[in-house]
């Protein structure tokens, strides 16, 4: 019974740690959506700045270079562009995508959008370069909150579950 009693509650204590170490998990994926986002950007200012190629074939390129949730956003672009308004599908791709970053983020991604394919060749440039620098606020604030949060729910986890198995023992 005693043997019982321990597996019990290290289970206990394990799964609560564990849920603690997941909901941190989600800080942790921000930052690192945020930085891909920023790499993609600045690819697609490279492929726009230096070559003439469409944004079919750009967004077609981020996708295989970032092979992550945000890849799956410039991929599901690539497929609609020609059909739609970019505006819409750059919208729709980001909406349907499954990312950690969270709405604010995706404000500032998404409108992006409302000049893509608008304006000249500097015109998107001078957009993408806003966008990069509105990613780099909240990378850092992604860093802060990540920093202040991910060792607190895993603690907070770890201590749930303790407390748990006092309370019951």
């Amino acid at each position: 019974m005693i043997i019982f009693k321990l597996v019990l509650s290290a289970l206990i204590v394990l799964c609560s740690a564990r849920i603690g170490i997941e909901i941190s998990k989600k800080y942790v994926e921000r930052e690192k959506e945020l930085y891909e986002l920023k790499n993609a950007f600045k690819i697609m200012e490279t492929k726009i700045r230096y070559t003439y190629e469409p944004l079919k074939d750009i967004f077609e390129e981020i996708s295989n270079t970032i092979n992550t949730n945000v890849g799956t956003i410039f991929k599901n672009a690539s497929k609609e562009i020609e059909h739609k308004s970019a505006k819409i599908i750059w919208e729709k791709s980001i909406d349907d995508a499954v990312l950690s970053i969270n709405n604010e983020d995706k404000e500032i991604v998404k409108g992006f959008g409302k000049l893509l394919g608008k304006t000249d060749k500097l015109g998107q440039i001078s957009e993408i370069q806003l966008v990069v620098s509105l990613i780099d606020k909240q990378i850092g604030q992604a860093t802060y909150e990540r920093e202040k949060n991910e060792k607190l729910y895993k603690k907070i986890g770890f201590i749930l579950g303790l407390g748990m198995v006092i309370i019951l023992a």
